[in-house]
């Protein structure tokens, strides 16, 4: 987590250093306090704050995934409001006293991360994580937390509130999910059962499929990052007809976006603009397959001697998008659009909850 620690006073500069050599983060001092601070950190990379505090703040808000602020709370609270957006892209926000007594986890509990490394920092210094997150405290499932630490994206997150709201109060939701789980769920969270959907009004959705019909007055729908879209394409194949087929694969399948982990494809095609400016623009992952790693298995997919005279390989899309994933098997086999070829995987694993 790429961090950054502010702080305006010696004794608060003297901490921040300290916990800045431990989490090998940047650390930002005021000027009179940065020669005396790389004199004694110097394997810190320490930062005086320029201009107005405000200002400064603004600069680097959107630029670290966590800051850790040593002054006090109402501070920080006032400089950081501006720039506070939402809870998916704030930063982790954590406020110290200079005595590294408190460490309180103020911004971005569970989607940033502000309450890990709240407990973290806090055996730097010896102090106490200070958490108010109600599912927390009252050691409950954070279904964000969940989705974090299981490489799943949340679709609606605008209803997250409904159902940590129902866990919270006493109340109980289902759980429906496509794939296996380490352990058995909690008293309060049961077990989807479509004959027997009394008793819950909120479901949470563990799937990557798109046409699940489930009754409740809200799902939450988490979708794991767990598929990889093998694809083989004419060159010169440009970016809006990669993103058609694509998208028409995606919704016949029955599949969501959400929920591709990257795209796989062969060497060869490693230069290819169209594919390269999808990928960019849309954030995903572009995987590179050797032919050297198909060879060997091509036989066992869908092939044609068409490919392998252009290509080397007489299958690319299917066995792209199984070796490209982790103990990954192929559930939508090849299927051919306009000079493009695509086929999908889905990786196998168990969901910590």
């Amino acid at each position: 987590m790429k961090s950054a620690l502010i702080s305006l006073t010696r004794n608060g500069a003297d901490l921040a250093c300290s916990i800045g050599l431990a989490l090998q983060a940047d650390v930002f001092v005021k000027p009179e306090f940065a020669a005396e601070c790389m004199e004694k950190y110097y394997k810190v990379s320490i930062k005086p704050i320029k201009g107005r505090f405000n200002e400064f703040i603004g600069d680097i808000f959107g630029v670290y995934e966590a800051l850790v602020f040593i002054m006090a709370s109402g501070i920080v609270v006032r400089s950081i409001a501006p720039y506070i957006k939402d809870k998916k892209s704030d930063p982790a926000v954590l406020v110290l006293d200079e005595k590294g007594v408190h460490v309180i986890s103020l911004l971005s509990g569970h989607l940033g991360g502000a309450n890990v490394l709240a407990r973290e920092v806090a055996l730097i210094t010896g102090g106490t994580p200070v958490i108010t997150t109600a599912t927390d405290i009252n050691d409950m499932i954070a279904f964000d937390v969940f989705a974090k630490e299981n490489n799943c994206v949340i679709e609606n997150l605008q209803d997250m509130k409904y159902i940590s709201a129902e866990l919270v109060n006493g109340g109980r939701v289902r759980f429906y999910s496509d794939y296996m789980l380490d352990r058995e769920l909690p008293e309060n969270i049961m077990k989807y059962d479509e004959d027997n959907t009394t008793g819950c009004k909120y479901v949470v959705i563990l799937s990557n499929r798109t046409n699940i019909e489930i009754e409740a007055e809200k799902a939450l729908y988490i979708r794991p990052k767990n598929l990889i879209l093998g694809l083989g394409c004419r060159r010169g194949t440009s970016k809006e007809e990669i993103a058609l087929a694509v998208r028409s694969f995606f919704e016949k399948n029955n599949k969501s976006m959400l929920s591709l982990k990257g795209i796989a494809t062969i060497d060869l095609k490693m230069d290819e603009m169209g594919l390269l400016k999808f990928c960019s623009e849309n954030g995903i992952a572009l995987f590179i397959v050797q032919r050297d790693q198909i060879r060997p298995i091509e036989d066992d997919y869908t092939t044609s001697e068409f490919v392998k005279t252009k290509t080397g390989v007489a299958s690319v899309a299917e066995p792209c998008a199984v070796l490209a994933g982790e103990n990954a098997r192929l559930i939508c086999g090849k299927t051919v659009y306009k000079g493009i070829t695509l086929a999908l995987a889905e990786e196998e694993k168990i969901y910590n909850i």
